[in-house]
This record gives C-alpha cells, sequence and structure tokens, in this order.
C-alpha cells in the first residue's frame, strides 16, 4: 500500500506547482488544485477500505535524525482514526476548493490562494498521518504559518492584517506547550513514536517528577500529568479554547472557503485529535483530564452565550464552532474519545455546508461585511438563501438526537459521582438550548435584510423580502432533520466498534438500568431545542430584543457577553500594551543604555587601547626596537666593510691580481715573443712561397682545362653527325 503515500504528496505537488508554474498559469490554479484534492480524496476512500478489511498498517519513509539515542525515522502510520480523518479533511478540501473555484473568480491573489490552501490541507493530512510525535509538530506549525497567510489573504486591510498577526502570536503561545510537552515526551520514554509511547505509558503511570526541586521544594507531580498538560496547552490554542480562543472569531476576515476549511475540516479539530491520538495515556492521568473536562465545558458553555450577541452570521458561526468544539473536549475530559471523534466528523461536514451556504446568502443579501461581492445584473431568488436554513435547523436540532441518545449516553453515565452527572446534564442542556436559539437569530437577521439594500435603486421602490415559514420548507427540512438524525443513530454503534481499537478506554460507571430514561432524555433535549429556537424566533421579530432590557441584570449580561466577557480588551490590557511598554523600556534602557552603552564603552576602551599600543608599543617597542636594529645593521655592515672588505678581501684580491699580471708578463716575454712569433714568422714564409708556385700553375691549369672542353665537344659533335647521316 505504499502508493497511500499519495494522499498527502498529491496536494504537496499541486501547492509546488502553482507556486512555480504562476506566470504561466493565469487564474487557472483550480485546475490543478481540484484534481488534486479529489485524487487525494479517492485515495484516502481507498485507505478506508483497506483499513476496514485488514487493520492498521504503517509505511516507513525514511531515517530523519539519529544522534545518540535519538533516532527519528519519518513514516506514515494509518489505522482507524486516521483514515476518518482523512476522509474529512480531503472531502471537505475537495469541496472547498469548488467552491472557491467560483467564489475567489476576479482575486489579484488567485493562483497564491489555491497553492495555500493545498499546502494547508497537505499540512493537515501529514498531520493526521504522523507515527512520530516531532513529525507532527513539524506540520502542525506549518498549519499555523498557512493560517496566517490566509486570515491575511486580503491583507491590504488592516482587520485582516491583525487578525492574521493575532492568530499567529495566539497560536505560538500555546505551541511553546505543545513542544516542550515533546521533550519530556523523549526525556521520559525515550523514543518520539507514538505508538511505542502509548504502548509504554501503562509502565510509568507512578512516576512523579518533582519540578521546583531546585528551589528547595518538594512538589512531586505525575509525569504523565504534566505530560498530558503540556500536549492540551498546544491543543488549546489549535482548537481556540478559553483563554486561546480570542483568534478564531478574528479569522472571519478570512475568505469564506477559508473559513470553511479552518472550522470544519484543519485548524480547530487537530485539538481534538491529539487529544484522541494520546488517548491511552490521557487516560492515565484523572488530574489532567479533570483539566480537560473543565475547561472543554467552560469554552462550550462560554461560546454558545456569546453567540446569541453577535450580529454578524460568520461571528456567530465562529462561536458556535469554539462552542462545539469545547464540547468535544470536554468529552475528551471524561473519557468519551469515541464520542469525541464522532462529534467531531457530524461538526465538519455540517459546518463546512454552514460556512459555505453563508458566503452565498451574504452574497445575496448584501451583508457580506469585509468581503467584495460581485452582483449579477438580474435579480437572484430566495432560494439561495434555503440551503443556509437547512443547515442551522439541522444544527440546532440534530445536537438532541446526538447528544442524549445512544452516542452521549455514556458521557453523562460515565463518572459515578451525582454532582458530576449532574454538572454534564447542565451543560448540555445549556448548550443545545443556547445553540438553536443564537442559530434562530442568525438565520432571521439574514431574512429581516430587504434585497434591496444590496441592490440599490436596481429594483426600484420594491424591497424583496424572503419569507421564512413555508409549509413545504418546514416539512422538508424536518424530514432531513429525521432522516440524517436516523442515519446517525445507525451508524453510531458500526463506529463506536470501529473506533474502539485506537483509543483509550476508562471503566465506564453502569447505572442499574442503563436504558432507562434514554427516551425521555431525547425527548426533553428535543424539547429544549425547540425552545431555544422558539426564544430565538420571538426574541428579534416580536420583542426585538426588549427583553434584554426590561432588567438591570439583563442589560449587564448582554453587554458582557457582547463584549465576549471582555478577553480581548484584558489581553490588550494586560498582556498587549505592557508588553509593547516593557519592550519599549528594554530598548530605551536594556538596549540603548545598556547594551548600547557597553558596546560603545567597549569601541571607546578599543580605541584607547589602540591608541596606547600605538604610543607604547608600536612607537615606542616595536618601531624602536626596529629602527635600532636598523642602526646596529648599519653599524656593523660599515665594520665588515673596513675591516673585512677593505682589509682583508680588497688586499687578498690585490695580492692575487699583482701575482696574476707577473706571471702574464713572464708569459708574454718567455713564451709569446720568443716561441709564437717565430712561428707565425716561419710559416707566413711559407704561405708567401706557396702563393708564388699557385700564380705560376694557374696559367698552365686553365689552359689544360680549355683544352680538354674543346676535345670532348669535337667528339659530341662528330658522334652526332654520324648519327644523324
Amino acid at each position: 500500500m505504499t502508493f497511500l503515500i499519495l494522499i498527502p504528496l498529491l496536494p504537496l505537488m499541486a501547492a509546488l506547482v502553482l507556486v512555480l508554474g504562476k506566470p504561466w498559469l493565469g487564474e487557472q490554479g483550480h485546475k490543478v488544485g481540484i484534481p488534486a484534492m479529489a485524487l487525494s480524496f479517492a485515495f484516502s476512500t481507498i485507505a478506508f477500505a483497506h483499513v476496514v478489511s485488514d487493520g492498521a498498517f504503517s509505511i516507513p519513509l525514511y531515517r530523519l535524525i539519529k544522534s545518540g539515542d535519538l533516532v527519528v525515522d519519518l513514516g506514515l502510520y494509518l489505522d482507524q482514526l486516521t483514515v476518518l480523518l482523512l476522509l474529512l479533511v480531503t472531502g471537505v478540501s475537495s469541496v472547498v476548493h469548488v467552491y472557491a473555484s467560483r467564489y475567489m473568480i476576479g482575486d489579484p491573489r488567485y493562483n497564491r490562494f489555491f497553492a495555500v490552501i493545498a499546502l494547508f490541507t497537505f499540512s493537515m493530512i501529514m498531520l493526521v498521518m504522523s507515527n512520530n510525535l516531532l513529525m507532527m509538530f513539524v506540520f502542525w506549525e506549518i498549519m499555523g504559518i498557512c493560517s496566517y497567510l490566509l486570515i491575511s489573504h486580503w491583507g491590504e486591510r488592516q482587520s485582516s492584517a491583525q487578525a492574521a498577526t493575532k492568530a499567529f502570536l495566539v497560536n505560538s503561545v500555546a505551541d511553546v506547550g505543545l513542544g516542550f510537552g515533546v521533550i519530556l515526551t523523549y526525556s521520559t520514554f525515550g523514543t518520539l513514536d507514538i505508538q511505542t509511547i502509548l504502548a509504554e505509558a501503562p509502565s510509568i503511570e507512578g512516576n512523579t517528577i518533582n519540578l521546583f526541586g531546585w528551589l528547595g521544594l518538594d512538589v512531586p507531580i505525575h509525569i504523565l500529568t504534566l505530560i498530558t498538560l503540556f500536549l492540551f496547552l498546544g491543543a488549546m490554542g489549535k482548537s481556540a479554547q478559553m483563554p486561546f480562543h480570542v483568534w478564531l472569531p478574528f479569522a472571519m476576515e478570512a475568505p469564506t472557503p477559508v473559513s470553511a476549511l479552518i472550522h470544519a475540516a484543519t485548524m480547530v479539530n487537530a485539538g481534538p485529535f491529539l487529544l484522541v491520538r494520546m488517548s491511552p495515556l490521557v487516560i492515565l492521568s484523572p488530574e489532567a483530564m479533570t483539566v480537560i473536562a473543565v475547561i472543554g465545558g467552560l469554552t462550550a458553555l462560554f461560546a454558545t452565550l456569546v453567540s446569541l450577541t453577535q450580529v454578524d452570521i460568520k461571528r456567530m458561526l465562529a462561536f458556535s464552532t469554539i462552542g462545539q468544539i469545547g464540547f468535544m473536549i470536554m468529552t475528551c475530559g471524561v473519557g468519551a474519545f469515541v464520542v469525541s471523534i464522532f462529534h467531531m466528523l457530524a461538526h465538519g461536514c455540517l459546518k463546512g455546508f454552514l460556512f459555505l451556504s453563508t458566503g452565498n446568502a451574504l452574497r445575496l443579501v448584501g451583508s457580506h461585511g469585509h468581503e467584495p461581492t460581485s452582483f449579477s445584473a438580474h435579480v437572484p431568488s430566495t432560494h439561495s438563501l434555503w440551503p443556509i436554513v437547512s443547515g442551522a435547523l439541522l444544527l440546532a436540532c440534530l445536537p438532541p438526537f446526538l447528544i442524549f441518545f445512544g452516542p452521549y449516553e455514556q458521557l453523562w453515565m460515565i463518572q459515578p459521582g451525582s454532582s458530576a452527572q449532574w454538572t454534564f446534564w447542565i451543560l448540555g442542556f445549556l448548550t443545545v438550548f443556547f445553540s438553536a436559539m443564537y442559530v434562530m437569530r442568525g438565520v432571521l437577521l439574514l431574512f429581516h435584510q430587504p434585497l434591496s439594500i444590496a441592490y440599490g435603486d436596481r429594483m426600484g421602490s420594491q424591497a424583496m423580502q424572503p419569507r421564512f415559514f413555508s409549509p413545504i420548507h418546514l416539512l422538508g427540512i424536518l424530514a432531513i432533520i429525521g432522516i440524517v438524525g436516523s442515519l446517525l443513530l445507525i451508524l453510531w454503534s458500526w463506529f463506536a466498534e470501529f473506533l474502539s481499537p485506537v483509543v483509550g478506554h476508562r471503566m465506564p460507571y453502569i447505572p442499574e438500568n442503563p436504558s432507562r430514561g434514554s427516551g425521555m432524555q431525547g425527548i426533553l433535549a428535543f424539547a429544549v431545542a425547540v425552545g431555544g429556537i422558539a426564544v430565538g424566533y420571538f426574541s428579534l421579530t416580536k420583542f426585538s430584543g426588549s427583553w434584554f432590557q426590561q432588567s438591570e441584570m439583563g442589560k449587564r449580561c448582554y453587554v458582557h457577553f457582547l463584549n465576549k466577557l471582555y478577553f480581548d480588551e484584558m489581553y490588550e490590557a494586560f498582556v498587549v500594551v505592557p508588553s509593547l511598554r516593557f519592550a519599549r523600556w528594554l530598548w530605551r534602557v536594556v538596549d540603548r543604555k545598556v547594551f548600547d552603552a557597553l558596546i560603545m564603552g567597549i569601541a571607546n576602551v578599543s580605541v584607547l587601547a589602540a591608541k596606547w599600543m600605538w604610543r607604547v608599543v608600536d612607537l615606542r617597542g616595536i618601531d624602536g626596537l626596529v629602527v635600532g636594529l636598523g642602526r646596529n645593521s648599519v653599524g656593523i655592515a660599515g665594520w665588515l666593510w673596513r675591516v673585512v672588505d677593505l682589509r682583508g678581501v680588497d688586499r687578498v684580491v690585490v695580492g692575487i691580481g699583482q701575482r696574476s699580471l707577473g706571471i702574464a708578463n713572464w708569459l708574454w716575454k718567455s713564451i709569446e715573443i720568443k716561441v709564437i712569433d717565430k712561428n707565425v714568422n716561419r710559416a707566413g714564409n711559407q704561405a708567401e712561397t706557396t702563393g708564388s708556385l699557385m700564380r705560376e700553375l694557374e696559367p698552365r691549369t686553365l689552359q689544360h682545362h680549355l683544352l680538354v672542353m674543346i676535345f670532348w665537344l669535337i667528339l659530341g659533335i662528330g658522334v652526332l653527325f654520324w648519327y644523324v647521316v
């Protein structure tokens, strides 16, 4: 099954092609991204079928690091949890790519957008398929970088740039905890392989560590608790849990396809996935699980209440996502990991559909907020608003079926204490009620805007007001709710059995009669959801929000939740402003007065030391030594010239020269005059005698030669004549 490496490789190749081929592709980026994601989804389906039939398997890639005891082997691991998340990620991403191919038409960074969302999807796929914590951490960070690029896609707007910066910084702070968790996990287990860690976790369940030993304090902490809390800190950032939730509502500055991708398939799902992946380790730390459950429950309730006061439907859906992810985190905190993944898959598909429908609805009614809108020349049909209505009512009415029937039954009964059970009941009912209420208000906000607002004078004086209540539409939506709810309930038993081998299990509390009251619980929860829908409808259409203003307490609560309990203002006042002031103080005092002064002082001391060395060492030391050596050398050279050269060498040379002249004179007188001159005279006389003889013989020799030539000439003429005749 090595070919399944194409699941992450295809989005990566699409991103590279879009980046490198930008000058030649024009606005054709979707023709690269859509086929890549569709093929990735097809291969994910094959992987799902293989895991269903044969179980989990791994695909080794290569050894990344080998340094002493640290060995990091990169590879892909596909089990039941992995293939379910792969189907969600690649499926939703494929739909988002198709949607974006029309939504982003005319955008000046069209190909860049598709390149980044392909890389975003690749990062989430690799995070899901990673077989070791280091590899997971790397793609965790790459996904954060991609989210920054996508949220700031329209970076010419200051709000988009600030939202991207906030998302990146908040996640970076939380990711420090995840990094510490990875380091502590390696120091504890000696490996980063996830399956090895999960297999060895029970053997060190009771081990403790004293973090404050260096302070002389004896405060032992279970090492598994510390690891779990560090890992959960990273999950809180990515999944926007309190107090790291502040980035997600502002991420709505991104284009709608990005919002759908972040909320439905990637980013926010990373937190619950990490907890479920490490669930055999998490389940061994009751203290950490309590922290996880409390933070998840508080986040779910807080986000649900804040959603009631929001008037921007995208912000409303953002807080809806925070609340739903908080509920998933809470289920992980009580050990219902299968429930968390079941909720994640259902929520991912529904929330992706809602966001994409919201994009169309916002363009239709003109409430696009910050997003560019291009309207066609004709008046659209109000039927374009009904997809978001259907999705909203599904989001309002399905939670009672999912939360209070079979899938979530173990959530309410898993704690033997009655206080814990009542806490979960209250959180569940409040979540259902307020979710239905804010969903209804959000939809009605769209339907209360006449379409003439969006189209100006093109529609004349006729304001087009969509009708919300229609018997046909309501019957169709109720039928869809019933069908989808029934399918989910039927799917639950197979789903729980399929996912059970890869999650940690806590011994559940089994009541005396577990089936008793389930039907009544479901009916009661559904009635609560209907009540939320009714309150949301009447509060906006009949009472116009005046019921909030009837009491002082209502006003205060409304203002507090409208301002999101002032989390952003508190961050601004207690974190951002002090940090900036501290940074300025560091610049003025530490940087300029300490480091700059230290550097300038070192520079001044260096200059003074250089001058001293020049005056003392160079001029008086080195230069004096060199000059002294020069003078001594000149004196020695003069002494050598006077003593050795003149008195020694010159005398010897002169003596040798004089003796040579004497010998030369003797040779000239004795040999040259007496012998050589005599022989020269004799040779001259002989040469003169020879010349005289030659002068006498020369005429005779010439005559002889002439006679010979005449003889031969006469002989030749005679022979020629004889031959011719």
